[in-house]
């Protein structure tokens, strides 16, 4: 909860932020609209398939999929793929893309800290990972040999961990050292392994600007990264483009001006009225998710060109809405019900609106 509420301290700091004028014609670009698929979507006894198939109908392009190193590799040269190569597989069998979201360490490679989020001790050891990765999901993993059934749908976009900038998720902090030397580590192991791979930097949440500025400014070699990711949560959509904006300028600011941006959370939690306390401003009704999902998506597609975006997901395409107190778990497209079914909220048909407007449907 510790980032929702920095969120709203950042959507009262930006109230007086300049407005914006929108791009004109900005064409959207292929994989644009994406999902986190997480959650509900963990368990074995859903039909992923199925959901996968409803997912593209309904325009969803990129899934993001965590692909945590501690379950992966528990023990250091022993694997356990069976969990991710299900996602993998469903993507590729419906034409969707696949984010790899490298995060997370096992205690063998973090000096047994007990904590997954504490980073490795030594850098190389996670570049060790994504080349492991690669060997699986990659132009020529061995996943794509396993299953010659399945059309081959390489992953090539690599997310180097989420939101360091926070303690909950990047324990060595401040974060701005240890991160610059994961991420330098991580550059050269992927494009070693895939030289057409996408590094994509962590996003950050809450001041996401600010820790970028911090983090762009580390000294020694400069940062290598083919893209940069942003969380810009806040109550409300005009003050998360600006966020958007803000990230941007702070890219550019320091000689980043080429490299697109990804939003690869983008969220409002429908739990007002299911939970308390709520997150003021932030929690809505699921009639509020869907106008605030079809604001921002249109604010967005607007300036998309100027902010040079790449890619959005929405957090996330399914969550329980059912008695957790976690604000996140009433975020999805969908709410995953009891019996195994899903029931669309209001969201999803205003997120199925906002594709087939794009895509000129």
């Amino acid at each position: 909860m510790l980032r929702l509420l920095l969120a709203l301290l950042v959507a009262g700091a930006l109230l007086l932020a300049p407005a914006v004028a929108p791009d004109a014609g900005a064409a959207v670009p292929k994989g644009f609209f994406g999902v986190m698929v997480n959650g509900p979507l963990d368990d074995p006894a859903v039909d992923l398939d199925a959901q996968a198939a409803t997912m593209k109908a309904d325009g969803v392009q990129s899934w993001r999929v965590e692909m945590a190193w501690d379950q992966i590799e528990p023990a250091q040269g022993q694997f356990a793929w069976t969990a991710t190569d299900r996602k993998v597989l469903a993507a590729a069998r419906q034409g969707i893309d696949v984010l790899g979201l490298a995060l997370r360490a096992p205690g063998w490679a973090n000096g047994n800290s007990g904590n997954p989020f504490t980073p490795p001790t030594k850098p190389s050891d996670f570049g060790g990972y994504l080349r492991a990765l690669i060997a699986r999901y990659g132009p020529s993993g061995t996943l794509w040999a396993e299953h010659p059934e399945v059309p081959k749908r390489a992953v090539r976009t690599w997310e180097i961990w989420n939101e360091p900038n926070l303690v909950n998720y990047f324990t060595k902090q401040p974060f701005a050292k240890p991160y610059a030397a994961l991420l330098r580590a991580a550059y050269p192991a992927v494009h070693a392994a895939d030289p057409g791979a996408t590094v994509l930097m962590a996003s950050m949440a809450n001041y996401s600007w600010r820790d970028l500025a911090k983090l762009l400014s580390v000294p020694g070699p400069r940062l290598r990264f083919d893209a940069a990711g942003a969380h810009p949560f806040s109550g409300r959509p005009s003050n998360a483009v600006k966020i958007v904006r803000l990230n941007r300028e702070a890219l550019d600011h320091r000689g980043y001006a080429k490299v697109p941006l990804w939003l690869t959370e983008l969220t409002w939690s429908s739990a007002k009225g299911k939970k308390k306390p709520l997150t003021q401003n932030w929690e809505t009704t699921e009639g509020g998710q869907a106008q605030r999902l079809t604001e921002v998506y249109k604010l967005l597609l607007a300036q998309r060109k100027s902010l040079r975006l790449a890619r959005v997901f929405w957090y996330s395409w399914a969550t329980v809405d059912n008695g957790s107190p976690n604000s996140f778990d009433y975020s999805g497209l969908n709410q995953a019900l009891p019996d195994g079914t899903f029931r669309a909220k209001p969201s999803l048909a205003a997120f199925r609106a906002v594709t087939k407007r794009a895509e000129g449907g």
